[in-house]
């Protein structure tokens, strides 16, 4: 019998995305500033042009913004996951007599509890969180196997003679953007609308098929917000507006299909390890370009095509293979 009902669990995922969202724009330090300065009265006065050069134009990509952002949705994720005790404790008071009680399913639930044989052996339990890291790890990278032959064709992997400079990488990995694309807010995001909202749609009794194709719906429209930055950004004109909804019409599809992903794997494993390490590899190698590769290597036609349907089967072959609960010590969520 599910724990919550099909309004509370919906309340819940809506907070838990609130939460989220409203952290961005909550304070002034983390809202963007994207007004046009006004040109100077005298088109001759230099000092006045320089002096109203913008220094209050902060887009999402201004340092002060990141770090703001990033202090605001740890603390929204964090306390979005110190509420789900309490909600085991509300909704199943008998189980859950107490806040401390809810503690340790709430844990397992949010997928931050480490495998199960954790308590057995030590050769037992590295080989089981090696598991945990490698293989669904290894799935993900299966399917961009053509994104990474294109790099090694392009020079661009690391150590390659004509690669990137270890400068040019720390540059991408490196700085504050580098700490939102790749560390907290893949980690925030997965703990929000993964652990958070999952679990939630869990103790409403949702099935497995519902959790995996629904849930991440609000991972999506969680993106949708960016199409009004993007407005901003471009004048607040009509050809902005066309940009910002066409760009946030892809991102929310792009996401929703990770998402679709990454819960399978949250499911699967139990653990948020998993679809956060696949978060931040996606991140890293953005969209396929398999088009652009074709005109660039024409030569190559062949070979590319064989890496791209090559990876394809080999993440077909791994789905259920290496995402397998009894490798990694079981899940809550998939017995």
């Amino acid at each position: 019998m599910p724990l919550l009902s099909p309004t509370s669990t919906l309340l819940c995922s809506s907070a838990f995305t609130t939460a989220y969202l409203g952290s961005i724009y909550l304070l002034p330090s983390t809202r963007v500033s994207l007004a046009q300065q006004p040109a100077p009265a005298d088109p001759q006065d230099v000092a006045t042009s320089v002096s109203a050069a913008a220094p209050d134009r902060r887009d999402r990509n201004h340092p002060s913004v990141i770090k703001a952002r990033l202090v605001a949705v740890s603390l929204a994720s964090a306390a979005s996951c110190a509420a789900l005790p309490a909600v085991l404790q509300h909704a199943a008071p008998a189980t859950y007599p107490s806040y401390r009680a809810a503690i340790p399913a709430a844990v397992r639930l949010l997928g931050l509890s480490l495998p199960s044989s954790f308590s057995t052996s030590s050769s037992t339990r590295w080989a089981d969180l090696a598991r945990l890291v490698a293989c669904p790890l290894g799935l993900t990278a299966s399917l961009f196997a053509g994104s990474l032959y294109i790099l090694a064709l392009d020079g661009d992997l690391p150590g390659q003679a004509r690669g990137r400079s270890w400068a040019s990488w720390t540059a991408k990995f490196g700085g504050w953007k580098g700490v939102r694309n790749y560390i907290l807010a893949p980690l925030t995001e997965e703990l929000s609308f993964r652990s958070c909202v999952v679990a939630a749609s869990f103790l409403g009794g949702w099935s497995r098929r519902k959790l995996v194709f629904v849930t991440p719906l609000w991972f999506g429209l969680a993106h949708v917000h960016h199409a009004w930055e993007t407005y901003l950004a471009g004048g607040r004109t009509r050809k902005a507006l066309i940009q910002g909804v066409l760009q946030s019409t892809f991102q929310f599809v792009y996401t929703t299909l990770f998402g679709w992903f990454a819960t399978f794997l949250f499911l699967r494993t139990g653990s948020v390890v998993p679809p956060f390490l696949a978060h931040v590899f996606c991140n890293a190698m953005g969209v396929p370009q398999l088009a652009w590769a074709l005109k660039v290597w024409p030569e190559k036609r062949l070979s590319l095509w064989a890496t791209y349907l090559g990876g394809i089967g080999t993440f077909i072959y791994g789905f259920w293979r290496w995402t397998d609960p009894v490798l990694f010590g079981g899940s809550v969520y998939w017995p």
